[in-house]
């Protein structure tokens, strides 16, 4: 890199901490790609585009494969015997009901909080993810009028692109990345559990354009080879609570808010013509999908690290056959980081979270070998707390704030990839008190001028 370059990325006084920069401008020219600095985007870090479909993760050709959605954790939960007969306590009886909602953390006030957030994406509601237009957005798409030209409006399909994820982010979305569709993060076949089988799979079948759920099997055609991967924030002073139940109600409005907006941005993509299947954790591996769409890395907690919100986000996406251009995957440091950093490994309770180092393969039925990345034990997670933990998010430095002068530090150095000053930047944000649990007390106390849709930035 030229000296010029390296001064530049490096900055100094006010510049080097992100207070005044403009919206995006390229660095340098990097081995793989480019140096980006976009601190609307990337929260405050540096981030490399890479180029000639490079990714920021390796795989093992001769060993990974389509994972069966049976095979999650999830799904397990219902026909596998060694977790459907597991003994599960009632966490609502013991924690609300017995505890007469007066437990720190677990009171009817939050335990309220924490039902209603789940609410759009419960099974009551019917399944939120439809695949076919409404009466009235069949008046006018594809088989009505075709598929949309942008050309009409003089538009190219790099602008077409953006106007798509400009209105993911306007129903509700945090961050909007495209990619073309890899058949390796597909599930196959398709877990459709019933009654009388819980472990009931059924084909999915590539024909033609049709796009349909049956009894029988899933028609996917072949032609959505693109993928529309949308992330919506966590509340920050929710997941601060884990392992309370605000937490979960954090997790749950996440879910819920997908259900909302991938459905919404599926029936505009239709409306233009076009082929759209939303999804929420279905139809295919949320995490490997969103780094192709350049929102961010794998992290040793197992889950995607995004520069603006760290690991606080939930993932949906929407498969369609648009011809949009993809995002370029990204690298910011978190790799190098974690290989330091063992704040999420040691605070996790139910300890399943690795400390070694990167490997192939996990130990569980719901790993996917193939991949070289950090397996976690996704039995115990989920069992812990009845699935209501969120520690590895709540201590993890990525997650914080990009709003104070420690912050900035930290996240300086994670961009400039000094690996010497990462065990020292880990410290110094444990001498903060960051990561500490946030009582709900604290919670509740707010005005709501800090929740996600109060404050003004982050």
């Amino acid at each position: 890199m030229k000296r010029r370059h390296f001064f530049k990325m490096m900055g100094v006084g006010a510049a080097s901490l992100g207070i005044s920069a403009p919206l995006v401008y390229s660095i340098s020219k990097t081995k793989h790609g480019e140096l980006i600095r976009a601190p609307q985007d990337y929260g405050g870090f540096v981030v490399e585009r890479l180029d000639d479909g490079r990714l920021p993760y390796a795989i093992e050709p001769k060993t990974i494969k389509p994972f069966s959605w049976k095979k999650n954790v999830f799904g397990r939960n219902d026909w596998d015997p060694t977790r459907a007969d597991r003994p599960r306590p009632d966490m609502i009886q013991k924690r609300l009901i017995d505890g007469k909602g007066k437990i720190p953390n677990q009171s009817r006030l939050n335990y309220a909080l924490s039902r209603a957030s789940w609410n759009m994406a419960r099974p009551r509601h019917g399944d939120p993810y439809l695949w076919d237009s409404s009466p009235i957005v069949k008046r006018f798409d594809r088989d009505a009028m075709g598929p949309w030209d942008p050309a009409d409006i003089e538009m190219n399909w790099s602008e077409a692109t953006l106007a798509v994820k400009h209105a993911g982010m306007f129903f509700g979305a945090s961050l909007a990345g495209a990619a073309r569709a890899n058949p390796l993060w597909f599930y196959n076949p398709a877990f459709s559990p019933t009654a009388d089988d819980p472990g009931r799979e059924v084909p999915i079948l590539n024909e033609g354009d049709r796009l349909e759920r049956t009894e029988r099997a899933w028609y996917v055609p072949r032609s959505l080879n693109r993928v529309l991967v949308l992330a919506f924030e966590e509340d920050f002073w929710g997941i601060a609570n884990s392992p309370g139940q605000l937490a979960s109600a954090a997790v749950g409005d996440g879910y819920s808010r997908m259900a909302v907006t991938a459905s919404t941005l599926a029936e505009f993509i239709r409306g233009l013509g076009y082929l759209a299947l939303p999804a929420g954790n279905e139809v295919g591996l949320s995490i490997p999908m969103a780094i192709d769409a350049g929102l961010g890395e794998i992290g040793r907690n197992g889950l995607l690290i995004t520069p603006k919100y760290g690991p606080r986000v939930r993932l949906a996406k929407v498969l369609t056959d648009m011809p949009l251009e993809p995002d370029r995957p990204i690298a910011f440091g978190v790799t190098e980081f974690c290989e330091s950093c063992m704040l999420c490994a040691d605070e996790c309770p139910s300890k399943s979270i690795p400390k070694g180092s990167r490997d192939w393969k996990g130990n569980s039925v719901s790993n996917n070998p193939g991949a070289f990345k950090w397996y976690i034990e996704p039995e115990s997670c989920y069992d812990f707390n009845d699935f209501s933990c969120s520690n590895c998010k709540r201590v993890c430095p990525f997650t914080k704030p990009n709003n104070s002068w420690l912050h900035k530090i930290v996240r300086t150095v994670i961009d400039r990839r000094v690996t010497a000053l990462n065990t020292a930047m880990v410290k110094l944000d444990q001498a903060g008190n960051y990561g500490q649990q946030v009582q709900d007390t604290e919670f509740w106390s707010q005005d709501g001028s800090k929740t996600i849709t109060g404050r003004e930035s982050m």
